[in-house]
């Protein structure tokens, strides 16, 4: 039997749209503090993104059962979920962002003024890791594709809010094809992505609109 996986980018708030890079969740996540992480459009972009899509991936083919969902770990993607009529997503580390290191909380702006060969290095090289223990995409390829590859024995569809790094990984899984392909990928703010994994392996089905 296939299973199916709608991944769904988080919405944009303030601080994705300032090009800062994000802070990690320190410890146990916080229930009830997602919300904070929504600002009026980011609130206005999600009520659409429910009217449009969330009759359409409440219930999945399996003859109407209800998919997994799931979510990052990241306040901005648990308050997606949420007000994207997705409440009860359970956190996952598979589908947490880009650890960013020394970087996160910092503009790009700014790094682009101190640390301009790095940042260059990190937009170009997917074995590139940020300072103080970042990420490289390649590391993030990694957990994500065994991430997917663990589901290959689910009975359950997935829906899964998360960020557009991850995103770009399971593409790249399910393709195949070298990392770094993932300057060629766009992932836009609610975008909603598919796979299907089949007994030949992963299959992307595309950007859904």
């Amino acid at each position: 039997m296939s299973t199916t996986v709608w991944l769904v980018s988080h919405a944009a708030n303030a601080v994705l749209r300032s090009g800062t890079f994000p802070q990690a969740p320190e410890g146990p996540v916080p229930g009830d503090d997602a919300e904070e992480a929504l600002d009026a459009r980011a609130l206005d972009a999600l009520a659409a993104w429910r009217g449009r899509w969330h009759a359409r991936l409440a219930f999945g083919p399996r003859h109407g059962e209800a998919p997994r969902a799931l979510t990052s770990p990241a306040a901005i993607a648990r308050a997606s979920a949420r007000a994207a009529g997705f409440a009860g997503a359970t956190p996952s580390d598979a589908l947490a962002e880009t650890a960013f290191g020394a970087w996160q909380g910092q503009r790009m702006t700014d790094l682009a003024r101190v640390a301009p060969e790095a940042l260059a290095a990190w937009t170009r090289d997917p074995g590139f890791r940020p300072p103080g223990g970042g990420e490289s995409f390649d590391d993030v390829c990694a957990r994500v594709g065994a991430w997917l590859d663990g589901l290959s024995g689910s009975r359950h569809d997935v829906i899964a809010f998360t960020h557009a790094s991850v995103i770009r990984a399971a593409i790249l899984h399910a393709l195949g094809a070298p990392s770094r392909g993932f300057r060629s990928i766009e992932i836009a703010p609610l975008a909603v992505t598919a796979l299907r994994r089949t007994q030949h392996g992963w299959v992307w089905l595309g950007a859904l609109d």
